[in-house]
């Protein structure tokens, strides 16, 4: 089976793959372009990513606290 017809296959996937789909056309819209490892130096994408897992770890913690309060 070609990695493809996987994708298609399963709905997890699908969902990735869309999920990359709009990422990408939102970064085409936004800066005309898609993600260039030279637009950066090494330690700029570290600190980028850095403030990404800091607002990511932001999401995680609110909806933690939502399903505690769902479970009193």
């Amino acid at each position: 089976m070609k990695i493809e017809d996987e994708i298609l296959a399963n709905p997890v996937l699908r969902e990735v793959q869309n999920l990359f789909e709009n990422q990408t056309a939102k970064g085409l819209a936004k800066y005309g372009k898609t993600v260039n490892p030279s637009d950066y130096t090494t330690i700029e994408w570290i600190e980028h990513a850095r403030q990404e897992l800091m607002d990511e770890l932001v999401y995680l913690t609110v909806l933690k606290q939502k399903l505690e309060e769902m479970q009193k």
